[in-house]
């Protein structure tokens, strides 16, 4: 008589292992797509993959210069590395994260015939790339600005790493909902660049809300984006610099935009031609 083990059905299991089950197995998905990703975007000649990290410091550094010159003339008081670096890098995540989700699928329509791999899996390998990149690249130049005398030891690390955790945040959750939008329709890739634009004054990238009249402060501060950068930005200067923010405020939006970008990427496979 033959004896062996007996495998309970995964609808028979209980819900948190089915949880943890899918949760590993997505995971494993998330992590192969992003080195597919990686070896897509970059390659493996010259730096390869350090270009992750290398792009937005270049782009950084770009910025930084010019405002060097700018504030030499306008006598801005406020240090300006740490200021650009604590607005213009979350600035380009979000930007990137946005780019890169356009037509996400339409750019993976091979990947569609593995079952295992999700949409949602598909979106988070990109946004992953883009976070970690961004967030390194931004830790990394603050690390050599240091070293070369341009910024001092931020006042606080909690606010700074919660703030980069909240922005990263909001960002998925646009770039989720703009990019299941975009399945949808070209109209919506068409026309996000011009908006993309127009909503860079309020990203508080390159103001503090301190500078703008009393009388805007608590509408600008409605805007996750903003509040995420005065927060990080407080966690760098310390009391001795104002800021403002509301973060009970910017957690709500971002869910519900979260929640909203999963509804609408729950479907969006069906507005993609596979052939």
């Amino acid at each position: 008589m033959k004896t062996g083990s007996y495998i309970t059905p995964d609808h028979k299991l209980p819900l948190w292992s089915r949880f943890s089950a899918k949760l590993e197995s997505q995971s494993r998905v998330v992590g192969a797509l992003v080195m597919r990703e990686i070896h897509t975007r970059f390659g493996r000649e010259n730096i390869g993959f350090a270009w992750i990290i290398a792009e937005p410091v270049l782009f950084c550094l770009g910025v930084i210069l010019m405002w060097s010159i700018v504030k030499s003339e306008n006598h801005i008081e406020t240090p300006i590395v740490p200021f650009l670096l604590s607005g213009y890098m979350p600035l380009l995540l979000y930007r990137h994260c946005v780019m890169r989700a356009l037509r996400c699928m339409q750019a993976n329509l091979e990947l569609m015939y593995h079952r295992q791999v999700t949409i949602f899996a598909m979106y988070m390998a990109r946004m992953a790339v883009e976070i970690i990149g961004t967030i390194a690249a931004f830790f990394i130049t603050g690390f050599i600005f240091f070293m070369w005398g341009f910024v001092k030891v931020p006042y606080d690390m909690g606010p700074i790493v919660l703030g980069w955790l909240l922005y990263a945040w909001y960002s998925v959750a646009v770039a989720i909902t703009i990019g299941a939008l975009s399945e949808r329709s070209e109209v919506v890739e068409k026309i996000w660049h011009p908006i993309s634009y127009i909503m860079i004054p309020l990203s508080g990238a390159f103001y503090m809300v301190d500078w703008l009249p009393k009388s805007v402060h608590h509408l600008i501060i409605l805007f996750p984006q903003v509040s995420a950068v005065e927060y990080m930005r407080g966690g760098y200067f310390g009391p001795g610099v104002p800021v403002y923010y509301n973060l009970p405020v910017a957690i709500y939006t971002s869910a519900v935009i979260t929640v909203i970008g999963l509804y609408f990427l729950k479907d969006a496979r069906s507005y993609v031609e596979v052939t």
